[in-house]
């Protein structure tokens, strides 16, 4: 019974139909095989179609000011850092920092804010320590690759509250992400009363 069954199984398979072209034989493949390729093909194109999207989708971020995780973090201990060449690589910027700065203590934070899209850093840079912030304040007037430097405590640098001419771009504002602090203009005299309000309080 198992026989013919098997045998009935066998006759009801598509099978490829032999044709004849030039007088040689070649196999014909069957709907299927066809079927089956099809697939493959509609796959292998999906799978690429996704590779593309994913590399896409990490440009955009790479490219983004926001995109990096040294780009939150800023707080009230935060070194600010501006007079440098910033016409080259974020990243480079970034080491050369870090090996000047690494002499004060040791540096957990250095973020180079550049303009989303062309990539091109802002000019200046925030940097964290675990300590060493009051040795790193005497660095100010110090010279890298021949510029000099202007180092400060972030909060009484206007760049510590907004970027001036600085807009973003979609990843920055879209869902979940931090909003920009710079989408507005800056309203100097008030952040100048604010330092002045907030070292008074501090002496008292």
């Amino acid at each position: 019974m198992n026989s013919l069954a098997d045998e009935r199984e066998e006759d009801s398979m598509p099978i490829a139909k032999p044709v004849t072209t030039t007088g040689e034989t070649v196999l014909q493949p069957c709907s299927s095989s066809k079927r089956n390729l099809k697939r493959q093909k509609i796959h292998k194109e999906s799978k690429a179609n996704l590779k593309k999207q994913k590399e896409t989708e990490r440009e955009k971020e790479d490219s983004c000011c926001y995109g990096c995780e040294e780009a939150t973090g800023n707080s009230l201990d935060t070194i600010f850092v501006k007079g440098f060449q910033h016409l080259r690589p974020r990243d480079e910027i970034k080491n050369e920092l870090s090996n000047i700065f690494g002499s004060c203590g040791k540096v957990i934070r250095v973020f180079v804010p550049m303009q989303c899209g062309t990539c091109v850093p802002l000019g200046f840079a925030f940097i964290d320590y675990s300590n060493g912030e009051d040795d790193a304040l005497k660095l100010n007037g110090t010279y890298m690759g021949g510029r000099k430097l202007e180092v400060k405590m972030a909060t009484d640098s206007a760049e510590y509250y907004g970027f001036v001419n600085f807009t973003g771009c979609d990843l920055c504002r879209g869902p979940g992400k931090r909003k920009l602090r710079a989408r507005k203009p800056l309203d100097v005299d008030k952040i100048c009363y604010k330092n002045l309000a907030d070292k008074a309080h501090s002496k008292t």
